[in-house]
């Protein structure tokens, strides 16, 4: 029956691989578990490896395929010695991104160049191209140079370069750019112009006849900001004159900086006659404007502000002269 016990007991052992006859079977039990463990260990840094190492191919590959976009320029600003060297200089928008425009710059100069007609010892340069802000438009700022630019610009040159800004200031003509490209050009100004920019913000043709007055005064306004008032400036201008039926006038705005964006501008007129008049009524226009209440020349001095440096001079028994001839050869006497 002992026997029988001690059999049992010795199989339950062996099941549970419980020997505590033999204490060496304790260690390879260690053993076993810590190989196991230790196995385990080293799958699961293989797999850490091998996803990192995936990961960076993967994305490797992406930025082959899709590499990101570099960013590009939205301003240029020519070196200093360029401005220097532009002794014409002028300006105007672009409604495109100035990204747009910078990365057609040279096709942009070659467009101005035929534009304004120069001739081939001058050279068009962009100065500056930036887009203000949040804006939608890019604003471009251009030189006119002589070539070589250490030389200067001639008088012919000067003179239809004038002209052709006159007429893009005044709206009659406009830069003929790649439309594709640029789109249509707005807002052109003048900035600098030697030997000053003389405008005619009335549009009024020439008039000949019998020389009466001529006047000049100076406003501390802009060529581009009077021609937004130019209705009320010629209105206020007929009044104060107290014109005839049988007379007419001419007006030009000059600023001696060559600029339609800067003050102040010098306004020069005269009164012509078609016909013979009386040495009174030509005297008493003139004692009427020496008067106190025609002190501001009859404008509205709270749109045109004060008017300054005011000279005429009447003619009374009048001179047979053509107005451009007038106002051009007058020039320095009225200012």
């Amino acid at each position: 029956m002992v026997n029988q016990l001690k059999e049992k007991k010795k199989q339950v052992q062996q099941q549970h691989n419980l020997d505590p006859e033999n204490p060496e079977a304790e260690p390879s039990r260690f053993f076993c578990g810590s190989f196991c463990s230790a196995l385990s260990r080293l799958f699961s840094l293989t797999c850490v490896i091998f996803l990192v190492l995936s990961f960076a191919t993967l994305l490797s590959a992406i930025f082959w395929l899709f590499p990101p976009r570099r960013s590009l320029p939205t301003r240029h600003h020519a070196d200093d010695i360029v401005h220097l060297n532009a002794s014409v200089e002028a300006c105007f928008r672009l409604h495109k991104q100035a990204s747009e425009v910078i990365s057609h710059k040279g096709k942009l100069e070659m467009d101005i160049f035929s534009s304004i007609h120069l001739r081939n010892n001058t050279k068009v340069t962009v100065l500056s191209l930036h887009q203000p802000g949040a804006s939608n438009f890019t604003h471009v700022k251009f030189g006119v140079l002589p070539v070589p630019t250490n030389h200067t610009m001639t008088k012919h040159s000067l003179t239809s370069l004038r002209s052709s800004f006159v007429n893009l200031f005044a709206q009659s003509c406009d830069l003929n750019l790649t439309t594709s490209t640029f789109g249509k050009p707005t807002s052109f100004q003048v900035l600098k112009f030697p030997g000053g920019i003389t405008v005619d913000p009335l549009g009024l043709e020439p008039v000949s006849g019998l020389l009466e007055l001529l006047f000049s005064f100076t406003l501390d306004f802009s060529l581009s900001e009077i021609q937004d008032r130019v209705d009320l400036l010629k209105n206020q201008l007929e009044l104060v004159l107290h014109l005839e039926l049988f007379e007419s006038f001419r007006v030009v705005l000059t600023n001696h900086k060559g600029s339609t964006v800067s003050p102040p501008v010098t306004v020069r007129g005269c009164v012509v006659s078609n016909m013979t008049i009386m040495e009174s009524h030509i005297q008493q226009r003139f004692d009427h404007l020496a008067q106190p209440p025609a002190k501001n020349f009859g404008l509205d001095n709270s749109v045109f502000g004060e008017v300054k440096n005011v000279t005429f001079t009447s003619y009374p028994v009048g001179k047979v002269l053509d107005s451009d001839s007038v106002l051009a050869t007058n020039a320095n006497f009225l200012t």
